[in-house]
């Protein structure tokens, strides 16, 4: 039986998948130029997504690192 901190891991590590494919699905159905201005608008200049697939894509990638670390 799982503890709720592991509970709780394993819903992060979810979130985070499910994040990462929302972020690829988009990216292939509106182009990364979409993709990559919403995610640098809701980010109130916190960050900067560069507005090509590779951008994205690398972002998708620090994101899941950035977790797993």
């Amino acid at each position: 039986m799982k503890n709720n901190e592991e509970k709780v891991e394993d819903i992060e590590n979810e979130l985070f998948r499910k994040i990462s494919l929302l972020i690829l699905n988009n990216l292939e159905k509106y182009g990364p130029e979409r993709v990559a201005n919403e995610l640098n608008e809701k980010s109130e200049g916190n960050y900067y997504v560069v507005p090509t697939e590779e951008g994205v894509r690398e972002y998708v990638s620090n994101l899941i690192n950035r977790k797993f670390k």
